[in-house]
């Protein structure tokens, strides 16, 4: 996404016009002219007439919000015009806009002295210029945002040279008349166009005069072409104002911020700034908002390009030295968020160092607060320290949003070091207390949703999901501050909940609901909960090679997760050594690999090498209880027994499952549930075989009964291979208590469920 550069800010004049008057102006003075003389004047109606007030005030409060609209809004064509007061959003009168078509109409085939006529017009009976009045009312007051615009273009346009005032006619008659040809019912003669015997001699007299001065206009156009054409003052396409940019900059950086889905999409915006720079080229906040542009769509070279250039272009105009220096320091410091938005560490430490000196130059505390926050983020090292120093530091000098976030990110720190979760959820109501009285409405947010992500590492999945609805609860309660990265991470996190507990049809309709509102920022969340469902329901299915092509393109966004899940399908397919290569690296303990990466490595080796299973399986039990992890340490259980029962320690490993049980059923993942429900079957059925009792018909329709009820639960979720294990068990039990019809029920859907296998 290449930008239109501005390589040094243009010189201006006071007695230069920095403001032409456009065909939009023209236009948008028009239908203002049209309302006052036709339409505000009969305001208010005749009282026995209250059903017309109504509408007729209706038709007021409409018009003003769209003249404001149009006041605003950067330069619209004359077919944009009409598609907006035609659409039927501003409900106005079809005899309003077929008047003001016929208006439009008529400007445009007579001279130039209508629209001075409507100037003067104006200016005469309708502007309030501010000034006493003893017995005259002005319709449009001109302190108004309508009054302000009218006498804005008046200025102007008395200020505009004789060619550039014809230039602007010419315009206006070359963007009306295609489009106006095309609507039925107008007026076919132009105005002064009557038959000379219906003339006055004065009238004829004045037709004369006219034709001699349109004569001597194209005279002055053909010998003044080349000079008018070198002259900039004359042919300036200055279509957008300067207020009009930043109020469309100051809308689009909110929008991107709160509400990306309602801002303008990144192609389109980019044409707009392209056209804004070509009007106002020392304007150099587009630079800062095509920085966020370039930001949504991962372009580096662009963003970087669009912050060096409002940084340039800020600091040029300052000529103290000491701002100077901060705007050099905050170069650096936003070059080192870029950096590390595009995971350049090294590049952005750099750019964080300089903008540590420069800041200790001028003794810029916040700067430094800043920055150091950024350091912690990005370094690997003293982060304990750093954060020490940044609560304390930020607290003194009356930083609240970075003393919060410092409490959130030192509760982030204690649960990846092992700290007990009392003192790790007492400093986040410490963030909490704090954000609330000092109304960090996004802080608030974003503590929610930290709370949800530790109370889902620990292994409490519905906590986890009460603080993602409080997220969007919160969302919903206040409309005007967003934070839609917490927004967006809260939704996400429910869409996970669905998929562990089996709603394969009410995800795909969240996802594309996130992903209508973040189609950029913050995509990477509900792209890899995507992935996760289409994973979820081919390993399910034994899909193997649409398993493959989602855990891969899962490392577009993360290459951890991307390396685990391959390890899990390939282990699935009874691929043992491909699974341990993929995810080996990751049992190391290093700063790349959270606790929950590694524990998730070790169960995969352990199920892929049998003869070291115990061993590290015992590890990662022993990891899993140092940092609290309840429901992995669960899940490290239940394969533990199964190593107990290929042993033959069958008393041992059914003593652990009815243990383990228990924290398996705190969670929402129906496939857990389901796995741990048959490992508890296989162990009794393996205990009273070793104990020498007999399986007597009582025993065995109770197992048979609840494989009924496990079989059920995988087939919800679609898990083909452990469906099949259970309607083997079924059928062996059925065939010892004599059921053949039931037998043969389950062999038949046995095999069905290969004939699926081999279909895939």
């Amino acid at each position: 996404m290449t930008f239109l550069e501005t390589t040094a800010v243009p010189n201006t004049s006071a007695n230069e016009i920095q403001e032409n008057v456009t065909t939009h102006n023209i236009l948008v003075l028009t239908i203002i002219t049209h309302y006052i003389r036709d339409y505000a004047k009969r305001f208010p109606v005749p009282i026995d007439r209250p059903f017309d007030a109504v509408r007729t005030s209706k038709f007021h409060r409409t018009f003003s919000m769209l003249a404001l609209h149009l006041i605003q809004c950067p330069d619209l064509t004359f077919g944009e015009l009409i598609n907006l007061i035609s659409c039927g959003k501003y409900q106005l009168p079809q005899t309003f806009i077929e008047t003001f078509h016929l208006e439009v109409y008529h400007m445009i085939n007579t001279n130039l002295n209508i629209i001075a006529e409507m100037f003067k017009n104006m200016d005469g009976t309708s502007l309030d210029n501010g000034l006493p009045k003893v017995h005259q009312m002005k319709i449009v007051n001109g302190s108004s945002p309508v009054g302000i615009f009218l006498r804005r273009i008046m200025l102007f346009f008395n200020k505009m040279q004789f060619l550039q005032t014809e230039a602007v006619i010419k315009e206006v008659k070359t963007h009306c008349s295609t489009i106006l040809n095309k609507i039925p019912g107008l007026k076919t003669k132009k105005v002064g166009s009557n038959d000379k015997e219906e003339l006055s001699p004065e009238a004829v007299e004045m037709i004369k005069i006219n034709k001699t001065i349109n004569e001597i206009i194209e005279m002055i156009n053909i010998n003044y072409q080349a000079s008018f054409n070198q002259n900039s003052k004359y042919n300036k396409a200055r279509s957008w104002s300067p207020r009009q940019v930043e109020l469309f900059i100051a809308q689009q950086v909110k929008l991107l911020k709160i509400n990306e889905s309602v801002a303008l999409d990144p192609p389109i915006l980019q044409e707009k700034l392209k056209d804004i720079l070509r009007a106002n080229p020392d304007h150099f906040d587009v630079h800062y908002l095509n920085y966020l542009n370039c930001l949504r769509v991962k372009e580096y070279c662009g963003a970087v390009n669009s912050v060096q250039h409002y940084f340039s272009r800020q600091t040029f105009r300052v000529i103290n030295l000491d701002e100077k220096s901060r705007g050099y320091q905050y170069t650096s410091l936003n070059m080192a968020i870029l950096n590390a938005f595009f995971n350049h560490n090294d590049e952005a430490i750099s750019y964080l160092k300089e903008s540590i000196a420069v800041a200790h130059q001028v003794n810029d505390h916040v700067c430094l607060q800043h920055a150091l926050m950024w350091m912690y983020t990005l370094s690997k090292k003293n982060k304990s320290t750093m954060l020490r120093c940044s609560v304390t530091r930020s607290k003194e000098l009356e930083l609240h949003q970075i003393t919060s976030f410092s409490l959130q990110s030192m509760a982030q720190y204690l649960v990846e070091n092992a700290e007990t979760p009392a003192i790790v959820f007492e400093i986040l109501k410490k963030s909490e207390i704090y954000n609330y009285f000092n109304g960090l409405t996004d802080l608030r947010m974003t503590n929610n949703v930290q709370k949800a992500a530790i109370w889902n590492t620990y292994g409490y999945q519905r906590i986890s999901t009460i603080h993602s609805l409080l997220v969007l609860e919160h969302d919903q309660c206040n409309k005007d501050v967003y934070n839609i990265e917490s927004k967006c991470i809260a939704m996400c996190n429910i869409i996970n909940d669905l998929i562990a507990h089996g709603d394969y049809y009410l995800a795909p309709i969240l996802i594309n609901e996130v992903s209508h509102i973040f189609p950029y920022t913050h995509s990477k969340f509900w792209i890899m909960a995507e992935q996760y469902l289409n994973f979820t329901l081919a390993m399910n299915k034994e899909e193997w090679p649409k398993a493959e092509l989602a855990a891969k393109q899962m490392a577009s966004v993360n290459v951890t997760e991307s390396l685990l899940r391959l390890g899990e399908m390939y282990l699935k397919k009874e691929d043992f050594v491909t699974a341990t290569n993929m995810v080996k690296e990751l049992m190391e303990n290093n700063d790349e690999n959270t606790v929950l990466t590694r524990l998730r490595a070790y169960v995969i080796v352990a199920k892929a090498n049998e003869s070291a299973a115990l061993n590290l399986l015992m590890d990662a039990k022993l990891i899993a209880i140092e940092y609290h992890l309840m429901y992995m340490t669960a899940i490290i259980n239940v394969e533990i027994a199964i190593v107990l029962m290929k042993y033959d320690f069958p008393h041992k490993a059914l003593r652990l499952l009815q243990e383990t049980k228990q924290h398996i059923y705190c969670g929402i993942n129906v496939y857990d549930k389901a796995y741990i429900d048959l490992q508890i079957i296989k162990a009794k059925m393996m205990v009273n075989i070793v104990d020498e009792f007999d399986h007597s018909q009582e025993f065995l329709n109770k197992m048979y009964n609840k494989l009924n009820t496990i079989a059920e639960k995988f087939r919800s979720i679609e898990a083909i291979t452990e469906l099949k294990e259970i309607i083997y068990l079924q059928a062996l039990i059925a065939d010892e208590l004599d059921m053949k019809q039931n037998r043969n029920k389950h062999a038949m859907e046995f095999r069905h469920l290969e004939e699926y296998k081999v279909q895939q």
